[in-house]
């Protein structure tokens, strides 16, 4: 299983083609495939970062002395 940024790549290239199509033919169903791809870039964009704010937070290193 590919974790979240795997996911997130892999959903922009499906939006990358799905919008290249919508440009060739604008169309009901190219139309709603690119919004499908938009929505769940959206959504893993969100879950990465929430995973980024917990590793930063869990792994970060204080100035000590101050």
């Amino acid at each position: 299983m590919s974790d979240t940024h795997d996911k997130l790549v892999e959903a922009y290239l499906n939006y990358f083609k799905a919008n290249e199509k919508f440009e060739q033919r604008n169309s009901v169903r190219t139309h709603k495939e690119s919004r499908r791809w938009l929505r769940q870039i959206r959504i893993l964009a969100h879950e990465r970062m929430s995973e980024i704010h917990i590793h930063h937070n869990t792994h970060r290193k204080t100035r000590k002395g101050k």
